[in-house]
């Protein structure tokens, strides 16, 4: 089977590669505008790329795979274009090969429903959303003029390891910030927690973000955060919570461009039902390691939050029975003091146990994990990738950022109302 789908690999990739004729004899007039796509730095995604006719960039992306399945996804792009100021710019970007998700085959590779979000920027730090056009085929396109000599384009505002160590770095002397490290990656990079407050404060959150590396929201609703309880410095918010912070799960993935997998092809938002491979998934062993840690304390969580960006945005809850449950009563308080704080929140998807089904007959992600192994309350927070429609614009970073400040409030008013 792996020969067989190898082959298939090298067969569309010699497709893909053949230069139309037009511009091996120069005659493209394109060619001589654009000078080079860059795909050579921290976070920049895999991809092959040619100049199609005379006014046309054809970018295909490259898919990673799950471990022992067939599942694989593409939906990360981030690269740099130098080309001429001046240049009508027109790319498509595909796929080499549709996303196989829970191993079923994709049939529409991005979510149309919305223009998919595209942004660049000049100096890569203020990045412009940009919508693209669909085409057949399951193909986007995108067009602008060029500003200057290089651009960088990406599929979202991007936030790279070395973005979290300058926060780390900015924030390591303030007394109320604890960091510390859990653990390592696969490749050995340190993974952190970031401690907000007092642990012995009555409740706690716990938050994780970037289990997937294409989705960067999470990150800047991590900034967002933590910039806002240090810049209030309420007592309130101290005497009520504490918050700890798994700021980037996936730094292996995010260091490389890839998109959903660690780089020994494991999903850190599956599993959760069993015990983690400290080989193969030291992330989320580290993680579990540290809850564990919190439970012998008697510091467990009173809530969990795993970020993540999708193209739909919803909240979705841990498996449930019973339609009354506390949980469901706490969850829904969550959701109404999120719209009530101006966080963008989307509805609640609930995930319901039909009759004869055990929790361990589902996929079994971070938020059953939470609830059923440790007794925490949790939601996975899909962040829309593509539109805010409280706000009926795309997402930037400075959107998530400013729903990050808000979580703080709702954070204080949801204790308070549960503990009443």
């Amino acid at each position: 089977m792996r020969t067989v789908i190898c082959l298939l690999r090298y067969i569309v990739l010699v497709n893909l590669l053949i230069i139309p004729v037009s511009l091996v004899s120069g005659q493209g007039s394109i060619k001589n505008k654009i000078k080079f796509i860059d795909n050579y730095f921290e976070n920049a995604s895999p991809m092959i790329w040619d100049i199609q006719g005379d006014s046309v960039i054809k970018v295909c992306l490259l898919p990673d795979y799950e471990r022992e399945t067939l599942n694989r996804q593409t939906d990360h792009w981030y690269f740099r274009l130098i080309a001429d100021k001046g240049t009508h710019i027109k790319i498509i970007f595909s796929k080499l090969l549709p996303n196989i998700y829970n191993g079923r085959l994709s049939q529409r590779w991005w979510n149309f429903e919305n223009s998919i979000s595209c942004h660049i920027s000049y100096d890569q730090k203020t990045w412009v959303p940009i919508k693209t056009t669909s085409l057949p085929g399951n193909e986007l396109m995108l067009e602008f003029n060029m500003e200057g000599e290089s651009v960088f384009i990406s599929r979202l505002p991007p936030y790279t390891v070395s973005d979290l160590d300058v926060l780390k770095e900015r924030i390591s002397s303030n007394d109320l910030v604890k960091i510390y490290n859990i653990g390592a990656t696969v490749e050995k990079r340190p993974l952190e927690i970031i401690q907000l407050g007092n642990e012995n404060t009555p409740n706690s959150i716990l938050i994780r973000a970037r289990v997937h590396p294409w989705e960067p929201g999470g990150n800047w609703v991590v900034e967002g955060i933590i910039n806002e309880f240090l810049k209030q410095k309420s007592e309130k918010w101290l005497n009520t919570f504490c918050i700890f912070i798994m700021p980037m799960a996936n730094k292996d993935g995010v260091s490389r461009g890839m998109t959903r997998f660690n780089i020994n092809g494991k999903d850190l938002n599956r599993n959760w039902e069993q015990d983690p491979d400290s080989i193969l998934c030291p992330e989320n062993y580290a993680l579990e390691e540290f809850i564990k840690t919190l439970v012998k304390k008697g510091k467990k969580p009173s809530l969990a939050i795993d970020f993540h960006n999708d193209d739909y945005g919803e909240i979705h809850l841990a498996l449930q029975k019973d339609k009354d449950s506390q949980y469901i009563k706490n969850m829904t308080l969550l959701r109404e003091l999120m719209s009530e704080h101006s966080c963008y929140s989307s509805g609640l998807k609930y995930a319901w146990l039909t009759d004869g089904q055990s929790i361990s007959d589902s996929n079994f992600g971070f938020a059953n994990g939470m609830l059923y192994k440790y007794g925490i309350d949790a939601v996975i927070y899909e962040l829309n990738a593509n539109w805010i429609k409280d706000l009926g614009k795309m997402p930037t970073s400075f959107d998530w950022m400013k729903m990050g400040e808000n979580l703080n409030y709702v954070f204080y008013e949801y204790f308070n109302n549960l503990n009443k």
